[in-house]
């Protein structure tokens, strides 16, 4: 369904002071929250949980919601709420295993272009299935492979069918620092009429701090080899701040991520609420 700008110029305004409240209330609770001791097992699950969201050598079952914000600078905005999934389990001693499942959808809010007008609906699902290993007691080592479907409506998603393959290394360097670099390598092997083929390589490169009272907070650095723009490199940064609740097991995560690059897209915002299974 879709609507015309003028009849939703105030919808950024909106947005804007929605998702302000949801992050300002839930990180109150947070605060206020009081956990009941821990023993050493579940302050040791607690810990990876938090490194779990910057960490993909971790294998944590989890179910979430992700509400993401973007602004662009030509007056566009896109907003994402993504359902997701990841179901883990123990191979051996050293290695686990994990299936994982994102459902998006998605609101497209028109800018100042013309003949832009707003839109909504379901965004391309992701499959992806992957394994951890353990090096030694601070070292891991993960890969995997993830399909994108091109379920989306038109205009929402990339319409294509794309293959992600992923590594992943991960040191915990000390007991409150972690360090977990890791590559994406992305390649469409099937396009819908019209549509450009994709091909890029993104590198991530976080660390992430354990702080007191289940805080952490992660900088990241992350780089995108465009194999399509003649080999175009983009930079960008990311801070994350999370939370873990150890009752019920809940994390609150917020996040920000700006380009280095003078670009379209002015800066990213995201929320995250997990549910960790125990």
């Amino acid at each position: 369904m879709k609507t015309t700008r003028q009849q939703n110029s105030s919808s950024p305004g909106w947005w804007r002071l929605a998702l302000g409240a949801v992050i300002v209330a839930a990180f109150t609770t947070a605060l206020r929250a009081e956990a009941p001791g821990d023993d050493s097992s579940q302050a040791e699950k607690t810990e990876e949980n938090l490194k779990s969201l910057q960490d993909p050598t971790i294998l944590a079952r989890r179910a979430w919601a992700d509400t993401e914000w973007n602004q662009y600078a030509d007056g566009r905005h896109y907003l994402e709420e993504t359902l997701g999934g990841l179901w883990a389990w123990r191979v051996s001693e050293a290695q686990d295993w994990g299936v994982r499942v994102t459902v998006p959808y998605e609101w497209h809010l028109a800018g100042d272009a013309a003949g832009d007008s707003d839109d909504r609906g379901l965004g391309d699902i992701k499959f992806a299935t992957g394994t951890a290993f353990h090096l030694g007691r601070t070292w891991r080592m993960g890969l995997g492979a993830e399909l994108r479907t091109p379920t989306a409506e038109a205009g929402l998603g990339d319409n294509v069918w794309r293959i992600q393959e992923f590594v992943a290394l991960a040191w915990d360097a000390t007991p409150w620092l972690t360090l977990s670099p890791s590559a994406e390598y992305n390649q469409s092997f099937h396009e819908e009429p019209g549509v450009a083929s994709q091909h890029f390589l993104e590198m991530y490169f976080p660390a992430t701090f354990l702080l007191p009272h289940h805080w952490s907070v992660s900088p990241r650095y992350e780089a995108k080899v465009n194999f399509e723009d003649d080999n175009y490199v983009t930079h960008t940064a990311k801070f994350l701040i999370a939370k873990q609740l150890t009752n019920p097991p809940l994390g609150l995560a917020a996040s920000v991520k700006r380009s280095f690059d003078s670009g379209e897209k002015d800066f990213t915002v995201n929320f995250i609420v997990t549910y960790y299974f125990r």
